[in-house]
């Protein structure tokens, strides 16, 4: 019976465990989706207005090219210049901070997972250590229980030896007369 007990003990708790470790990979899981949204979400917005950006720096650098090679005079051809370098270098900026906003991303991204990662982790030794602690309040109390039923059964065991022995006592008593 306390092997019955036990084992039915023990499977109860690897169940319990298999549900919380369930529990935690659907938590980490939900985790990792929202995580994955917002960042699809921030570089969507991002992509959208560098994509505006870059087609209306693109606009002013073919207007600056258009200007440096209509310019006639010194004046004209340095404005021209200068309004191309100009639009140019926004562009080129607009490229690097549109690359460093990725990475700042990409890399609150990794933190945000490698934290959910860790937090599922910790759930489910937090909830091991809950069952083991569980399985081993089982086990006591099972022992408990046979230790009980093994007195019982040992006084009871006694007492029936004891009423024999009166019985066999009267009866030797009775056919000795």
């Amino acid at each position: 019976m306390k092997k019955i007990v036990l084992s039915l003990a023990v499977i109860g708790g690897l169940v319990f465990t298999s549900c919380k470790k369930d529990a935690a990979q659907e938590n980490l899981d939900n985790k990792l989706d929202s995580i994955t949204e917002k960042v699809e979400d921030t570089l969507n917005v991002v992509k959208e207005e560098v994509a505006e950006t870059v087609e209306s720096l693109d606009a002013k650098i073919k207007e600056a090219e258009a200007e440096l090679k209509n310019a006639v005079t010194v004046e004209e051809k340095q404005a021209a210049t200068k309004k191309l370098n100009d639009a140019k270098a926004a562009l080129a900026t607009l490229k690097g901070e549109a690359i460093s906003t990725a990475e700042e991303v990409k890399q609150e991204a990794t933190a945000a997972v490698n934290k959910a990662g860790a937090a599922a982790k910790t759930t489910v030794k937090n909830t091991e250590k809950k069952v083991e602690k569980a399985v081993n309040k089982v086990e006591n109390r099972v022992e408990q229980a046979q230790k009980n039923v093994n007195e019982k059964a040992a006084a009871t065991t006694n007492k029936i030896n004891t009423e024999a022995e009166i019985q066999k006592d009267k009866t030797i008593e009775k056919l000795k007369r």
